[in-house]
């Protein structure tokens, strides 16, 4: 049965809407034979006056709509299944954090599915996408990437490999705004007014990227190589770079990203000691009653299928004081030198290591940004220590979300809190 709508998009928000107008503006297909459809109409006004139909009936444009595009948030994709699982839909196209196609098939077995990761300057015709089509045939493979093209560059790759695209470059505009807002913020200090330094800034990484795209035949190494005079002065900022690890801080933040990819698409050996990771797992987490008072922490080390779950209190003591003790007392338990992997949901301590802190305030003498000393460093003194001796990579993970591991480090920490009230009633 022909279909009134070529193109129907479940959800309206930014990405989605990036992605309509891309496909609008483009004259890729009439505005008229795109339908969309968001709770309660949330986000329409994005869309106003491109002159595609909306609805907020999800079964509606799921059977009207030869291509159904599915642009809501992960946590919303069972709903959605819900109310448009007695539709018969052919042909899906998602841009899901982490939901796998077996996912989709659960409840559309027959259907074909595409998984495409974009990233937000797709709505200004510049995007970079990952995109697997392998369940198409060639025309529908060339009508689907002739869309995402209207939004900037499409790269063609397998599902196994969408967390790392999504690592890479479905949140890597985020990581360029930051190295951005380091630039702005260093010229400021140097004396330039924040409009200036940040022009400079902005224009120095768009020139910096199209000499990439010109020299195709030069290695980034070859193109650092030739702003780099010896004895010159970005030599000297390059070193300092390779002192402090930059790379190295960039290859644990999209480590941190694609296993939260991982997590959000029910991936739970991403984040689990599997065979191919020789090595020990550790989760943890803290709580405290009062903050100051009487506090709890919890900890789970995994390693080659043994699990072994710790835990601990103190009757006078912080709920970062927890955090800390939690991941020293798991990184205590280990017997011999290996690499760890370190779950917490604690911004506190995950950004002491993946945004460069700890080594920070360890060079300034404990003392932070900000000029004031810095909390807890008997315990930082400590961690930074068993750190040193163990290869550890930590990971933040969402708290009081769906982690098991996480959920039950937390049990262990608030069974601990009873437990010393208890002990002083």
């Amino acid at each position: 049965m022909e279909k009134k709508f070529e193109l129907g998009v479940i959800g309206c928000g930014f990405m989605a809407s990036a992605i309509i107008k891309g496909i609008v503006n483009k004259k890729i297909l009439p505005p008229e034979k795109i339908i969309v459809s968001n709770l309660q109409g949330a986000g329409f006004g994005a869309v106003e006056g491109l002159g595609v139909e909306t609805t907020y009936d999800n079964e509606f444009l799921a059977e009207n709509s030869a291509f159904v595009l599915l642009a809501v948030k992960p946590q919303g994709l069972d709903e959605v299944m819900c109310q448009i699982g007695n539709v018969s839909v052919e042909k899906f196209i998602t841009i899901l954090a982490g939901v796998k196609k077996e996912k989709i098939k659960e409840t559309f077995p027959y259907a074909k599915v595409a998984r495409v990761m974009p990233n937000t300057p797709c709505s200004i015709g510049c995007g970079a996408m990952g995109l697997d089509v392998s369940d198409f045939d060639e025309g529908d493979r060339e009508f689907v990437n002739r869309l995402l093209s209207a939004l900037g560059t499409v790269v063609l790759t397998d599902e196994k490999d969408m967390n790392a695209v999504t690592g890479i470059s479905g949140s890597g505009p985020a990581y360029v705004y930051l190295f951005i807002k380091g630039l702005v913020e260093a010229g400021v200090r140097q004396g330039l007014s924040e409009e200036v330094a940040k022009k400079l800034a902005v224009a120095t990484v768009i020139g910096s990227a199209n000499m990439v795209v010109a020299n195709p035949e030069k290695t980034l190494d070859q193109l650092i190589g030739a702003v780099c005079s010896k004895g010159g002065t970005t030599i000297e900022a390059v070193n300092t770079f390779e002192k402090y690890d930059l790379r190295g801080i960039i290859s644990k933040a999209v480590d941190a990203c694609v296993a939260r990819a991982a997590e959000l698409g029910g991936d739970v050996k991403k984040t689990l000691p599997d065979d191919d990771f020789d090595g020990v797992t550790i989760y943890t987490d803290g709580a405290c009653s009062g903050n100051p008072g009487i506090g709890g922490w919890g900890a789970i080390l995994m390693s080659k299928g043994k699990v072994k779950e710790i835990s601990g209190g103190e009757m006078q003591t912080t709920n970062n004081r927890m955090e800390l003790t939690a991941v020293i007392s798991a990184l205590e338990m280990l017997k011999k030198t290996c690499k760890v992997r370190i779950y917490t949901d604690s911004t506190y301590v995950a950004d002491a290591f993946l945004q460069n802190r700890l080594k920070n305030w360890e060079q300034n003498g404990w003392v932070t940004s900000a000029k004031t000393e810095v909390k807890n460093i008997d315990l930082w003194q400590k961690l930074s220590a068993l750190t040193e001796k163990f290869d550890c990579t930590f990971f933040k993970v969402k708290g009081h979300a769906d982690n098991p591991f996480n959920n039950r480090c937390d049990e262990l920490a608030v069974a601990e809190c009873k437990r010393l009230q208890n002990y002083r009633v």
